[in-house]
């Protein structure tokens, strides 16, 4: 819910703008892209239990599980291309690639003649294919809005460890550590809506800032268990530009 509100203050903000020009032709095919920092749902269920991303995998009864993160900020690129149709609609196909995601937990255990230790790291991959039509309401102005559709798709790597530490015969320490690795991916469909303001560059370019959100969801099975059902959309902002390659300036 905060992160709708502060997409309905964005796109109040995008309402009330009044000095940002459209930039670019009137018509024509365009490339671009940008950076962009996504503020992940990350919350839902897997099977029975409750789920948050930036939670440990705990194993105590009635506790949400969850895959250790810090925060649950994703930070990426996304290029695009799309065709401008006439000053108040365009139609837009983007590819989000998130940075990868890294993440561990372990948990040690200690008796008079060891000290034992497993947990796992994670490395999440997440990347989203957007198809979106974007309305400016001011063919003059620089403000417009969208909405569309959100394709992701998550490939997540795990590493699971656990070794044990023991005083040998002789005195000296004696490790033992096995390490297992595992790897699966899932798909989430949801659809996207925002806006943002363009600013006119030259006759050829614009830069913009943009915020929307996706409700993009997995429902599916997750390395063998069923019913991951979490919320990996969220709200994202992003900066970019566009450049239109067949515009000849004057």
């Amino acid at each position: 819910m905060k992160s709708l509100g502060l997409l309905i203050v964005f796109l109040a903000v995008i309402g009330g703008a009044a000095s940002a020009w459209a930039g670019g032709p009137d018509s024509g095919f365009f490339i671009g892209g940008g950076g962009y920092i996504q503020f992940m749902k990350g919350t839902g269920t897997w099977s029975e239990y409750d789920f948050q991303i930036d939670t440990p995998l705990s194993v105590e009864e009635g506790s949400p599980i969850g895959f250790a993160w810090t925060d649950k900020i994703l930070l990426g690129i996304k290029p695009m291309v799309g065709y401008r149709l006439n000053r108040q609609l365009e139609l837009q196909v983007g590819y989000g690639l998130n940075i990868t995601k890294s993440s561990q937990q372990s948990d040690t255990t200690f008796d008079a003649y060891s000290t034992y230790e497993q947990g796992f790291s994670l490395a999440w991959q997440q990347r989203s294919l957007e198809i979106i039509g974007v309305f400016y309401p001011d063919s003059d102005m620089g403000y417009f809005f969208y909405a569309g559709f959100d394709m992701t798709r998550i490939k997540a790597d795990f590493t699971f460890f656990e070794g044990i530490e023991y005083d040998g015969f002789n005195g000296n320490p004696i490790s033992e550590i096995t390490s297992t690795n595992e790897s699966d991916s899932i798909s989430a469909t949801g659809i996207i809506f925002g806006g943002g303001i363009e600013f006119s560059s030259d006759t050829n370019r614009a830069v913009f800032v943009s915020a929307q959100y996706s409700t993009a969801k997995t429902d599916d099975v997750f390395f063998g268990t069923e019913d991951f059902k979490v919320g990996v959309g969220g709200l994202t902002f992003m900066i970019g530009v566009k450049w239109f390659p067949f515009d000849k300036e004057p």
